[in-house]
């Protein structure tokens, strides 16, 4: 039951991060020249959106603190009891740690983020605690930033799964 929750929401948060793509994609085919077999329709902007083109995504190494934060905005409206803004607080520390390219920081800032889910600190739910964590360990290059999950919230159920290179 736990994990059908947890592929519908994680079907539904992929779907919404993939909408927020489109727009920009559409951008790109408008700004290609009318002879490279775009159809003439698209060949102009729509007169809504003429901004759009400063529009970009961002950078590749914070759409994974975006996403954590965005599923974030989804657990606050199912678990309207629980209180989310430290948790949102050490993301926007997280990721001003990425932009500034210190990566000791984005190490210790998201452990501390990972300890707070384990010990459900400020009053979030069990089930809350147990989503966000499977969820932000699958986003968060764990590896690449030396990052350790407490085991108490390292895998779903308590059984930790092995990570690609770690020794247990």
């Amino acid at each position: 039951m736990r994990t059908d929750l947890f592929i519908g929401r994680t079907v539904i948060l992929a779907t919404l991060t993939l909408t927020s793509w489109l727009p920009p994609l559409s951008t790109y085919a408008a700004e290609q020249s009318p002879g490279s077999g775009i159809p003439e329709i698209m060949g102009t902007r729509p007169s809504a959106q003429p901004e759009m083109s400063s529009v970009r995504p961002a950078p590749a190494q914070s759409t994974w603190v975006d996403e954590i934060r965005n599923s974030l905005g989804i657990y606050k409206t199912n678990y309207p009891a629980s209180d989310f803004s430290p948790y949102l607080a050490k993301l926007d520390l997280v990721r001003n740690a990425l932009g500034r390219g210190d990566r000791r920081a984005v190490k210790a800032e998201m452990g501390a983020f990972f300890r707070m889910l384990a010990k459900r600190d400020h009053g979030i739910s069990d089930v809350a605690a147990e989503e966000l964590t499977n969820f932000a360990q699958m986003v968060t290059p764990l590896d690449e930033y030396g990052i350790a999950v407490p085991r108490s919230a390292a895998g779903q159920y308590g059984t930790e799964v092995p990570r690609p290179g770690s020794a247990q």
